[in-house]
């Protein structure tokens, strides 16, 4: 099999996704064969997999260098790579395409690219937009742009069942789909539970659907409670969370770590209690279709985790069994959970053991088996 994966941005190492991305394409090519058309230079690619990921990328996986222009005067000119991604489409004698990026799925759509398409769907554009507060106009425009994709999309890979539920029932997409969690490099994040019975971590990209919001509250709550914050976001983000630290008189008690290497993250959560997710139940992102790394890499650490009790989480997580699962929003009710978990060394080693015995089914080995599976329905 030879499949054909494409993305119009350069690699970002600031963003989580380009670590899903990259591993997720390794993993495929390690069992098939992978040609993936990039404005970036294989020589950058191999440094960001190498310098952040610690990973080799595997013989199966060909780059291919599209013309891009990026970031002239404010904007980010997507034609000149689209126009170069179809260009190349039409000379590979590839049997699929597998695409993440709606704008580049819709562009492919239009076109009537005669290669069978799946797209790895991470959200709905309208409910996205209107959890940010968007326009109508900017909302309709994503729904109708959704609306092309899954008109003419072969199969769909969702990562939760909540969202592939969601496409299903809103766009009608009948076609072959399957439900593909992100996933752990297991190579990298190993177990390290080591705990102080005091500090709680929380590992991610600041955006206003993540809940920190609710978590600063909750250690604020907890006098007994530290908390280390390892990722950042935009500067106007980190200056948000570090006011709000501050407006809660916390500052002593919260470690602002910034942003780490992948590899290294592990390097920074020694003595971590246990880890927490706390998603916000009122968005669509955060309560129903994400799947992040970090409940992954949690796992994978064996950290005992604290996460809200949100349908995503309850794809992949028991409450009792592999985790403590508390009701999102509710700042009271996370302390408690935080407080019951870090002051409980019997049951935070049975979560810790139970949450890393299942983290072997959250590969990227296991995600790329997945996305065969469908690939070769198709």
């Amino acid at each position: 099999m030879h499949v054909v994966f494409a993305h119009h941005e350069p690699i970002d190492p600031g963003r989580a996704r380009w670590a899903a991305i990259v591993r997720s394409l390794a993993a495929v090519a390690g069992r098939a064969e992978v040609t993936w058309y990039s404005p970036d230079s294989a020589e950058r690619v191999q440094a960001y997999a190498a310098d952040q990921l610690a990973l080799t990328l595997p013989a199966g996986l060909k780059l291919q260098t599209l013309p891009s222009v990026h970031k002239r005067m404010g904007l980010t000119l997507n034609s000149v790579f689209f126009r170069a991604f179809i260009k190349a489409l039409g000379k590979s004698k590839a049997g699929l395409l597998w695409l993440r990026s709606d704008k580049l799925a819709a562009h492919a759509s239009h076109k009537g690219v005669a290669m069978p398409l799946v797209y790895e769907a991470h959200l709905v554009g309208e409910m996205w937009a209107r959890d940010r507060g968007d326009s109508d106009r900017k909302a309709r425009r994503l729904s109708e742009l959704e609306r092309d994709i899954y008109a003419k999309a072969a199969g769909v890979a969702a990562i939760t069942k909540g969202l592939l539920d969601e496409i299903r029932s809103r766009f009608g997409f009948n076609g072959p789909g399957v439900v593909v969690p992100s996933a752990v490099d297991t190579n990298v994040f190993k177990p390290c539970f080591e705990p102080d019975g005091q500090t709680v971590v929380w590992i991610g990209t600041l955006q206003f659907w993540k809940g920190l919001t609710t978590l600063l509250e909750a250690i604020a709550q907890s006098p007994g409670l530290r908390l280390r914050v390892i990722g950042g976001g935009k500067p106007e983000a980190e200056t948000a969370l570090r006011d709000e630290v501050a407006r809660l008189g916390i500052t002593d008690r919260v470690q602002l770590v910034g942003r780490v290497a992948q590899k290294d993250i592990s390097l920074h959560v020694k003595g971590a209690s246990c880890a927490v997710h706390p998603l916000p139940p009122e968005h669509s992102i955060s309560s129903r279709f994400t799947s992040p790394l970090k409940l992954f890499e949690y796992m994978a650490m064996g950290l005992p985790i604290v996460a809200a009790d949100v349908g995503s989480v309850r794809e992949v997580l028991l409450d009792g069994a592999n985790a403590r699962l508390y009701e999102g929003g509710n700042a009271g009710s996370l302390a408690a959970a935080l407080r019951e978990v870090t002051g409980d060394s019997a049951l935070a080693g049975r979560l810790s053991a139970e949450s890393s015995k299942i983290a072997g089914e959250f590969t990227y080995g296991r995600r790329a088996e997945r996305l065969l599976e469908l690939f070769e329905k198709l």
